[in-house]
């Protein structure tokens, strides 16, 4: 008996295995498109199983799976597709994209998500793989020419300076122009900078964005319009930049592991076309400096009474003797050939190293969805001793905790240490004495710049604990020695922690009725520590510095929605929506530090403070509630419309006239879907929409505050008194607002294989907040005003498809550009121009104009008589017209865009992305100084016969110029060969015949200051930014799936990559286009070249998914 059931048993094992080992078939097979060719990366898994493989490059694929089982297949942009094994070993699969990609969802106002079709407005979508292909160190610097009115400009400096992102033109004349961050529905704190005033902040600062990790971003939706950003009334003028984070994929089973590296390098590029053929000096007959006829000046060194070695003389222009290659003492007391310093710039700054370390873990359920995700990121920047550390974690879940309720909790934690962020390079830029000369090198300040024993520099007979090594001889350049001293000795260390967390709970109350309420923070605390150490002996004098500082920003968000969506019948649906959000955001500031110097040297403590320490402090809170509603309609999924209404509330105003109302309605038509189009025309859709947005006044701005002062005891207790601010507040100011109507078109053609989409926007900004001039009798010298009206106007056009879509090759390209025209409509009653800045005692001034583009750049021209000839001065120099100025150039850009190309041949993949601007002047006055200085290729022009110079001499009886075909003058004069005549008329009318040396030409003409104190021609410093860049390109080989299955991948890449690579075409030739980039206002980025030198990067990334 036990015999025959061994024997059954057996039997029974036998049959389960031989079940068992047929349900562990392997079916292999092939996706393809609708076109016929093959998807790489598609995700093919066994429905209702946690058993998943992806496809190859040839799209095959293999996976094991019952007889019964069945497959399906996903891929970003097609529909699903299912199908039963039924037995086969081989299933292949064609993917249609049409349904699915035009179902699209799309993030929208207050992180509610909506069909694509259904948006009456333009949403641009940038994606993850869009985001970090590059490896940008930040979301912004990957936006380049990636979404239609969208320019991006980051301050240069590295992964640690500000980027500013500005949405369809400049919305306001005076205020910040940047859009509204907001992350998984929270609006995060993004902050001001202003990195143009070197005397208040030599460090280069950033914004809050700069804290997103780009690995956790699932993808980027850019509001533009007033009815798209509506729902965020006062924040929303400039736009709305939505964040949403990664969650784990519903269509990835079990549990996932993603990880990814890189590293590059960063170098200093786009830097000034210098000349390298002469050095420091110019002609004695011109500027006597003590040198001889040949530009030299001598030394006796031997002591022996003969002044036996060369040098330079003491000037900061290079018009000096040509390079010979013969010895010369050098500044430093080294003899040294005598020749061009090429890369002299470059030795003031180090090669930054950059890497980033992601690794996310995931995993979801039909209950719960969970991504957590851990990043490393290290940056440098090119500055000396900059460098970054960077901590970041985000949690990302989901959980459905009954069929009626469910709770989404997402943390960002953000933990960065900035050693040195970059120092300004201000003083060698725009000070004469910190251009760097042809006959000079950053090497030899950054090796001389700290003594011996750790002090500073000394000069001359300064007192010093080291004499022999005083700087003593001609060429020294304090403001570059002062630089190489700062960023080798001043330390900065700032630690900051930051989490921006939320709970959101969504509960259907009825399946019509639905609640979603949402709490959140964005809280951070930041400490700083600064150490200037002793820069001289304690006997020889007080000096150093330590200082600490604490900074808190803290926003609390918090938001609840109720929506009740009914289906009246098949053909129509209606939605409404009413809800209420508040938030309140603070921020303290304190500080302490020493006064007078370190009693002890190089002890960092306040306690070492000779003087009674310092110590300040700020703060800033505001609070901002709104209600809020929405309705909506769905009439055959063809026809949408929607209305919404916001009702703000905010303490920056007085609170009896702090609360406004902000509508919008927008409408979509899909005509390819309600009519019968040719078979060309995949999808149409047309989409209109109307809305209001504001923009409150800066906190405290708008106040009518006293303040109070003290005249001491009088006798008895202190006398009180108070003031009146130079700029008065107004308790009846309104805030800015936008009033835009916009329409568009969106098509896709010939089997979804092109894309076409054209917007067309056209916003009034009312109620300007400007300050309005009051005679200083008045006790203040302006108030704020509503005084100004502004209008935007432009098209936006984006193309995109595939021209080569093969098995295994495929050309995907697409261009996007927009058009934006600015004016300025009205200013106070009887103002026709507001002045924002005017450079250097009236040589040029930045001014809007009634009925012009805002940001007009005027300068002097030169004079001219009646016949309009230009009139030259007597030293040779043009005359310049000191009573009047002329418009030379507008600051707005007129067109922007980008052009991507992706070809993927077989595993390997190529992305290119070029991105463009035309329009738009700037006056980068320090490049055009180094011209004066005779430092760039321009001030070669005429320097002698082989450059177009003409022969001359000086006559010794009227010291004139006179030209000459003779090798000497009458009187033995010598002859020169770099003369000029420049084309006008002497004052009497008469043919110039002003000879003047190319030196004094370039010397003059480029200098400094209006015409009050010298000849310079500022309206040749009003350049066009015009550009098309190689922004970024990326090579990439996926490895077949049996390689990366060796090491248990799913899929693994390997790519090499480059930023900032080269210009096609620039008009500016001496700097990067984003040079200028300085600050968040917009005037704050025309002028100032001083932040840090622009980069270039290379780098290679890999990434693997198990």
């Amino acid at each position: 008996m036990r015999t025959k059931i061994r024997l059954l048993t057996l039997l029974v094992l036998m049959f389960a295995g031989s079940t068992l080992f047929a349900q562990d078939k392997a079916i292999s097979g092939v996706v393809k498109d609708n076109t016929g060719a093959e998807l790489s990366g598609a995700t093919v898994s066994v429905k209702g199983t946690s058993n998943s493989v992806m496809t190859d490059a040839k799209g095959k694929f293999t996976i094991k799976a019952g007889a019964k089982a069945t497959i399906v297949v996903s891929f970003v942009g097609f529909q699903s597709k299912e199908a039963a094994v039924n037995g086969q070993s081989t299933v292949n699969f064609t993917l249609e994209p049409g349904t699915s990609a035009l179902n699209d969802v799309v993030v929208t106002s207050l992180g509610i998500s909506k069909k694509q079709k259904a948006l009456g407005y333009a949403v641009s979508t940038v994606s993850a793989e869009q985001i970090t292909d590059a490896g940008t160190p930040n979301f912004a610097t990957a936006l380049y020419g990636k979404a239609p009115g969208v320019r991006i400009a980051a301050t240069p400096g590295g992964a640690t300076s500000a980027v500013n992102i500005n949405i369809r033109g400049i919305n306001s004349i005076t205020g910040k122009n940047d859009p509204l961050i907001v992350m998984d529905g929270i609006p995060i704190r993004n902050g001001e900078v202003r990195n143009n005033d070197y005397w208040s902040d030599q460090r280069l600062r950033g914004n809050g964005l700069l804290d997103i990790q780009t690995e956790d971003i699932e993808n980027i939706s850019i509001l533009k319009g007033a009815s798209a950003a509506a729902l965020y009334g006062s924040e929303a003028v400039n736009g709305v930049v939505l964040i949403t984070t990664k969650q784990a994929s519903k269509n990835r089973k079990g549990l996932g592991v993603d990880v990814s590296t890189n590293y590059s390098i960063d170098n200093v590029a786009f830097l000034p076309k210098y000349q390298n053929v002469r050095g420091y000096g110019i002609s004695n007959t011109i500027s006597n400096g003590g040198q001889d006829d040949n530009g030299f000046v001598w030394w006796d060194l031997n002591g022996d009474g003969i002044k036996e070695t060369r040098s330079l003389g003491s000037f900061s222009i290079n018009y000096g003797p040509k390079f010979d290659g013969q010895p010369i003492l050098n500044w430093d007391g080294r003899i040294l050939p005598y020749s061009a310093q090429p890369n002299n710039y470059d030795a003031l700054f180090q090669t930054a190293h950059n890497s980033s370390v992601n690794v996310a873990v995931s995993k979801a359920s039909e209950n719960a969805n969970i991504r957590f995700s851990l990043t490393r990121q290290e940056n440098e920047g090119v500055s000396m001793g900059s460098k970054s550390e960077k901590n970041s974690m985000n949690l990302n879940t989901s959980f459905k905790l009954s069929p009626k309720f469910s709770t989404d909790v997402t943390i960002t934690y953000v933990n960065q240490t900035i050693k040195n962020r970059p120092y300004s390079i201000d003083r060698m830029i725009n000070n004469f004495t910190g251009m760097i000369g042809r006959f000079d090198n950053g090497e030899w300040y950054m090796n001389k710049a700290v003594t011996s024993k750790g002090y500073r520099y000394r000069t001359g007979t300064q007192q010093s604990a080291t004499p022999a090594e005083n700087i003593l001889y001609n060429g020294f350049k304090g403001d570059i020695a002062d630089y190489a001293y700062r960023v080798k000795m001043h330390q900065l260390l700032e630690v900051s922690n930051r989490v921006i967390a939320s709970m959101t709970n969504n509960y259907t109350i009825l399946p019509d009725l639905k609640l979603r309420t949402r709490l959140a923070t964005d809280f951070t605390s930041a400490k700083d520590e600064t150490r200037q150490p002793n820069e001289v002996p304690l006997a020889f004098g007080n000096s150093g510095y330590f200082g600490l500082g604490q900074t808190q920003n803290t926003i609390l968000y918090g938001d609840a929605l109720l929506t009740y969506t009914k289906k009246i019948n098949s053909d129509l649906e209606l939605n409404a929506m009413g809800g209420y959000t508040a938030n309140r955001e603070s921020m303290l500031r304190t500080t302490r530090g020493t006064s007078g110097g370190l009693s002890t040297e190089n002890l960092y403590d306040i306690a070492a403070s000779i003087n009674t320490a310092g110590s300040g402090s700020s703060r800033m809170s505001i609070n901002k509630d709104a209600f809020l509603a929405t309705f909506n309609g769905n009439y055959k999924d063809y026809l949408f419309v929607e209305a919404t209404v916001r009702r703000d509330r905010t303490s920056t105003m007085n609170p009896n006239n702090n609360s406004f109302v902000y509508p919008s309605v927008n409408s979509s038509f899909i005509f390819s879907d309600a009519l019968k189009m040719p078979s060309w025309l995949s999808y149409g859709k047309v989409r209109g929409s109307w809305g209001i947005v504001g923009n409150y006044p800066d906190a405290y701005l708008a106040n009518v505050a006293y303040g109070q002062n003290t005249l001491g005891s009088q006798g008895g207790n202190a006398v009180l008194y108070t003031s009146i601010p130079m700029n008065f507040g107004n308790d009846a100011i309104r805030p800015e607002q936008k009033k835009e109507f916009e329409f568009g078109i969106e098509t896709r053609l010939f089997k979804n294989r092109v894309t076409f989409e054209a917007s067309y926007y056209n916003a009034q900004v009312v109620d300007q907040i400007l300050p309005l001039s009051l005679p200083a009798t008045s006790g203040a010298t302006s108030i704020l005003a509503n005084v100004g009206t502004l209008r935007n106007t432009g098209i936006e056009v984006t193309i995109s498809g595939y021209p080569i879509k093969k098995a295994n090759f495929s050309w995907e390209t697409g261009i996007n550009l927009s058009q934006n025209q600015n004016k300025v409509e009205q200013l106070a009653p009887g103002l026709t121009e507001l002045l924002h800045a005017d450079y250097d005692g009236n040589a040029a001034q930045l001014k809007s104009v009634v009925g012009q583009p805002m940001g007009d750049f005027y300068a002097h021209p030169v004079l001219k008589n009646a016949k309009g000839e230009m009139i030259v001065n007597p030293d040779g120099t043009y005359a310049l017209d000191a009573n009047n100025m002329y418009k030379v150039g507008n600051a707005m850009p007129k067109v922007i865009g980008g052009w991507f190309n992706t070809v993927k041949y077989k595993n390997f993949s190529f992305d290119a992305m070029i991105d463009f601007r035309f329009g738009g002047y700037v006056m980068p006055t320090g490049i055009y100084w180094m011209i004066s200085r005779g430092l760039l290729e321009e001030s070669l022009e005429a320097m002698d016969k082989e450059h177009g110079g003409l022969s001359y001499y000086k006559d010794k009886t009227s010291g004139k110029y006179v030209q000459t075909n003779a090798t000497a003058g009458p009187q033995g004069e010598k002859v020169f060969n770099d003369g000029m005549l420049l084309p006008g008329v002497k004052a009497d009318g008469s043919k110039n015949d002003y000879l003047v040396p190319q030196s004094y030409y370039f010397w003059n003409t480029y200098n400094w200051g209006g015409p009050q104190y010298s000849s310079s021609r500022y309206e040749l410093y009003i350049q066009k930014n015009s550009y098309i860049k190689m922004r970024e390109v990326t090579l990439g080989y996926t490895m077949p799936t049996k390689v990366a299955s060796m090491i248990g991948a799913k899929k693994l890449q390997f790519s090499v990559f480059g930023r900032n690579l080269f210009y096609i075409y620039r008009t500016l030739k001496h700097l990067d286009a984003e040079q200028t980039t300085a600050g968040s206002r917009w005037a704050q980025n025309l002028n100032n070249a001083g932040g840090n030198p622009s980069t270039r990067s290379f780098g290679v990334m890999l990434r693997a998914t198990f």
